[in-house]
């Protein structure tokens, strides 16, 4: 087999390089595209929580208290003494 000249050498080493740059540029895009979406979902992941605790706080909030429950001795029924009859 004979061996390419070194015109043909060059330009296959030329193209071997521009093949890897190709590659290494695709890398690089594909990180920062990664980079972006990464940064975009922490940010949809915080503002859901801040929603979600403001949404809590609000219902804590708001939450009716129990009213304390008044009795009026002089409404109650008169006890009767003992067991009851049957």
């Amino acid at each position: 087999m004979s061996t390419p000249s070194e015109d043909a050498q060059r330009e296959l080493e030329q193209r071997a390089l521009r093949n890897v740059r190709t590659l290494v540029d695709k890398i690089e895009s594909t990180e920062e595209h990664d980079a972006r979406v990464q940064r975009r979902l922490l940010l949809a992941i915080v503002v859901g929580a801040v929603l979600v605790a403001a949404t809590l706080g609000v219902v804590v909030v708001r939450q009716d208290k129990p009213r304390p429950v008044s009795i009026d001795p002089a409404k109650l029924p008169p006890i009767q003494p003992g067991p009851p009859a049957k």
